[in-house]
């Protein structure tokens, strides 16, 4: 008979590797258990130096908006720095500059930056801050960033009705003249269709009879164009009572730009300019001062991109630029003839799609045709918000953002 030994061996193999089962699962519990301990712990480090990060950029973006909107700051001289644009913003009509901020007091160590951002063609007047910080020693950035508006450029009035021709005194036309004047039009075609606004409008009416009153035989005297020179009708307006004309206060200039003056075109012109903007770049150059007397020979402005161009008194100190007959500008033409009617005799030109404003009269103007669109002012004319003090600095709601890299 055969005898049945009960397998001791086996079962305590089977033990030992329940055993050993029991000690390896206990040991992956502990090292996953301080591993999900470890990865919290590097998520909250991550946390702490990313929100640390977050408000030294917000500190940085604040301390660049506090010295920006210093009542005694000079706008201009903080943008003279030139610093590489922002990721996404290239081209010659952004105008960056590099802004000092002062370090973070709770935060030595973070590399701190702001950069003032501009559009000097389609908002001026409006400038963007983009804020970084970096904390050495912790891999943590970010980055902050809102929009201030800046009196850069005052608001150009709203002029319901614009005038083709805006003066400040009389007009008269030279023998074998060839001119044109065509206000807006209600089908918005040149020259035809039914006027909607005036085709000349002037400031200024000699008073001849001294009787404080402007007759209609005053100013049809004073607003010689013949009705050749008007094929797209439209009324000739005048002041109805007498107004003096000197001192000159520029009234023909002041009815069309309202509060915007010379050192900020002068300005706005230069930083285009500098910036590399010009009749032939995308998009082209708006603005142009000049203060040369030379006769100008370059069309500029398109319908989608009109331009200002503005002949200073410094130009027209012994005779006001003539344009030449090829000349196309589409926008607005100015002339600060100072009042002074000598300035302008037998002016010339070619073709303005726009406004024309002179600052006196024009007595036997020789050549030039003035076509109104609705567009003539978008070159200086800026986006303001309603009611807004465009005298001081000021913040774009919803315009602040903040993120990492």
């Amino acid at each position: 008979m055969t005898k049945h030994h009960p397998s001791r061996p086996q079962g305590g193999a089977i033990t030992l590797l329940v055993a050993i089962g029991l000690v390896i699962l206990a040991s992956l519990t502990s090292f996953y258990s301080a591993r999900s301990v470890l990865i919290d712990q590097l998520a909250s480090h991550n946390h702490a130096h990313a929100s640390q990060a977050r408000l030294a950029a917000d500190a940085a973006l604040a301390n660049a908006q506090a010295v920006i909107a210093n009542s005694s700051f000079n706008a201009h001289a903080l943008l003279t720095t030139r610093t590489v644009c922002p990721a996404g913003i290239s081209g010659p009509q952004w105008q960056c500059s590099a802004l000092s901020v002062m370090p973070h007091p709770a935060l030595p160590q973070a590399a701190l930056s702001a950069t003032a951002v501009r559009d000097l063609v389609q908002s001026p007047h409006v400038l963007t801050v983009h804020a970084s910080a970096s904390i050495a020693g912790q891999n943590s950035q970010a980055r902050a960033r809102e929009s201030l508006f800046v009196p850069f450029v005052a608001p150009a009035p709203g002029l319901a009705a614009p005038a083709a021709l805006v003066l400040n005194g009389c007009v008269s036309e030279a023998a074998g003249a060839s001119l044109r004047v065509c206000p807006l039009t209600q089908n918005g075609e040149a020259c035809s269709g039914t006027a909607k606004a005036p085709a000349v409008q002037t400031h200024f009416v000699v008073d001849t009879d001294h009787n404080g009153s402007i007759s209609s035989a005053e100013k049809n005297a004073c607003l010689a164009i013949s009705p050749i020179s008007l094929p797209g009708g439209g009324v000739q307006t005048a002041p109805n009572t007498a107004v003096p004309r000197s001192p000159c206060t520029r009234t023909a200039w002041r009815s069309v730009l309202g509060d915007i003056t010379d050192q900020q075109l002068q300005a706005w012109s230069s930083d285009q300019e500098r910036n590399g903007l010009t009749a032939q770049t995308t998009p082209p150059r708006s603005v142009y001062w000049i203060d040369s007397p030379a006769d100008w020979q370059q069309s500029v402005g398109t319908s989608a991109h009109p331009a200002l161009l503005v002949f200073s008194a410094q130009a027209c100190a012994q005779r006001c630029p003539h344009m030449g007959n090829r000349v196309r500008v589409v926008g607005s033409v100015l002339l600060d003839s100072g009042c002074d009617d000598e300035k302008m005799r037998g002016w010339q030109a070619g073709t303005i799609e726009g406004q024309l404003v002179v600052e006196s009269g024009m007595p036997e103007w020789r050549s030039g045709t003035v076509l109104a669109r609705p567009e003539g002012r978008h070159a200086y004319s800026l986006d303001w918000p309603e009611g807004i003090d465009a005298t001081r600095v000021q913040r774009v709601n919803g315009s602040w953002s903040e993120g990492t890299p």
